[in-house]
């Protein structure tokens, strides 16, 4: 995208997506048209930037500042208005400096640092917004914030009474998973909201907080105001086993899961069953090896509804035990069926493992992430990819079609030199993406007549590469008049070894370590002697020319050769 519209401004701002204004080079913008630039700018997704353009951003902001007159951390609404999007990526200081009209743009971001967030809490908690003083904040005030109450802590909650924040968690965390919202983010906002709120142990083992039952599961802030002595004191075990699918998909609270498993553990002494484990949801992210161990995983059914990637991530070492515990099943294995429900926990099991995957299966399956498997593993799964997809449209045997390359390109990352040589020939042209995750130690072994040939029309993205460590290191191995043939700007390679002279260079092969001599007669009955470290000498000599030579050792052959050399070098010099 970079490369086609960097240079690009033949066209008005406005008539085409903002995204693609990220690209263009700033460079060829007059002044009289910046702020209708920067104007068009603010839609854009700032988001959408590679972590290898990531720099734009400050770029971008510093040509708006430039442009707009802005100085110090203090951004008038005007301005705020001008950048729009832009303000996602503004740090705390010009969030707590500028006028307070900055929350409103703040609202559209998709995600915000640490930093932010403690300076709109700053803001916020000073009253100097159309907010007003917290404490006359209501529910009102929660409901007008959008979605900042999401990212906001404890110090921004505790002005809202306890009903007011189970009100308005009802609808708010409703809407946040319609929208998709990240279980972990939801969970942080329980958290924070619920901290100053925590029920006060009593000295007895009770429930004070209220019987959890079907009506209280089927609220949408449950399980808000229970903390883990209430949640386990009021929540009775035949109430979970008939609510279980409705509880674990509320409860995020990691110390509530464990609840729940130790009660469900409680619930079925004997080991729990298929259809109980499809129905544990987020909880089951809290299980040790000992709870996997009493469960049932005999259908392809458990073990999709346990690798469901919505409920959250697996430590590598429970989802191998859950794997495995599912392929010791009689009948069962690796099947198309299951490499697309185990995902990317493909990369927990063995090697050995991986290599068993028949070809037919990883053929049956959709493209699968490996990208967090070892380089051995990916290796593994490279050479089954390449038994399944062998010879399926390929031109030739030196050359890969397109379709094939598309089926082999999830498992490229243990993709050898050869092949990525074959790559190279066969009019490919790889997206950066792919080539970052190729082997680090084979990218290392690529010529740039190799890269030139493997990147094709991407070639130029190469540039906004060149400070990653993989393409880093194969730029300093190159050397840099090789990089120049590129026509890309790359820099940082080798310097072209200089042409030492030949005199110089025989003369240190005939004299090691000393400050010996050497002389050399060639063609009469002179003598010739070489001299090593100035210690010693060895005389050969030769009444007519060469022909009747008689050397006394290997030795004394092999400084009379290397003395005639340097004579004729000289002679010649």
């Amino acid at each position: 995208m970079y490369i086609y519209v960097k240079d690009d401004v033949s066209f008005n701002f406005t008539e085409y997506p903002a995204d693609l204004l990220l690209y263009f080079s700033y460079s060829k913008i007059s002044p009289s048209d910046c702020r209708a630039y920067f104007t068009a700018l603010g839609f854009a997704d700032f988001s959408v930037l590679s972590s290898a353009l990531s720099f734009r951003k400050e770029i971008l902001f510093s040509n708006a500042r430039t442009c707009l007159g802005i100085s110090g951390t203090s951004i008038s609404r005007e301005n705020l208005d001008i950048l729009g999007n832009m303000c996602c990526t503004l740090d705390g200081s010009y969030i707590q400096n500028s006028d307070p009209y900055i929350l409103e743009k703040l609202k559209n971001c998709p995600d915000f640092t640490v930093d932010q967030v403690n300076a709109m809490e700053v803001l916020l908690l000073s009253g100097n917004t159309t907010y007003g003083s917290p404490a006359d904040w209501t529910i009102n005030t929660l409901e007008n914030l959008g979605i900042l109450p999401l990212y906001l802590r404890s110090s921004f909650w505790i002005n809202f009474t306890k009903r007011e924040k189970k009100r308005f968690l009802r609808v708010f965390i409703k809407e946040l998973r319609s929208n998709g919202v990240p279980r972990s983010k939801i969970r942080a906002l329980r958290q924070e909201a619920q901290k100053q709120h925590r029920t006060k142990r009593s000295v007895g083992s009770g429930c004070t907080e209220g019987e959890i039952t079907q009506v209280t599961v089927n609220n949408d802030a449950f399980p808000f105001g229970y903390n883990v002595t209430q949640f386990d004191a009021c929540l009775s075990v035949q109430t979970l086993k008939d609510n279980l699918e409705e509880i674990t998909d509320k409860t995020d609270d990691s110390a509530l899961q464990e609840v729940i498993l130790h009660k469900l553990n409680q619930a079925y002494p004997g080991g729990i069953s298929d259809t109980v484990v499809q129905m544990l949801g987020p909880a089951s992210r809290a299980a040790t090896a000992e709870d996997i161990a009493k469960w049932n995983i005999t259908t392809v059914d458990t073990l999709s509804a346990l690798m469901k990637p919505s409920d959250g991530e697996w430590n590598p070492d429970l989802s191998k035990a859950i794997i495995s515990k599912y392929l010791n099943g009689a009948g069962n294995s690796l099947g198309s069926v299951e490499l697309n429900s185990v995902g990317s926990n493909l990369c927990a099991l063995d090697t050995s493992t991986l290599s068993s995957i028949s070809s037919s299966s990883l053929r049956g399956a959709g493209a699968l992430d490996i990208s967090n498997c070892t380089t051995e593993k990916k290796k593994a799964l490279f050479t089954v990819a390449q038994s399944a997809f062998s010879n399926r449209n390929a031109m030739s045997r030196t050359t890969i079609s397109n379709t094939n390359y598309q089926l082999m390109q999830p498992y490229l990352g243990g993709a050898g030199l050869t092949y990525l040589r074959s790559l190279s020939s066969s009019n490919i042209s790889m997206d950066l993406t792919t080539f970052m995750s190729l082997d680090p130690n084979v990218i290392d072994a690529l010529s740039v007549s190799d890269v030139r040939g493997l990147l094709g029309v991407n070639l130029p993205d190469l540039v906004t590469y060149q400070t990653q460590t993989v393409v880093e290191n194969w730029i300093q191995r190159q050397l840099q008049s090789d990089l120049d043939t590129l026509n890309i700007g790359l820099t940082g390679g080798r310097s072209t070894p200089s042409t030492t002279a030949p005199t110089t260079a025989a003369q240190n092969n005939a004299t090691a370590g000393g400050s010996g001599a050497t002389t050399a007669s060639s063609g009469g009955s002179g003598a010739t002697t070489a001299s090593s470290g100035g210690s010693s000498a060895t005389t050969a000599s030769s009444a007519t020319g060469l022909g009747g030579l008689s050397l006394c050792s290997v030795t004394g052959l092999h400084i009379l050769i290397v003395a005639l050399s340097t004579t004729v070098l000289q002679f010649l010099h």
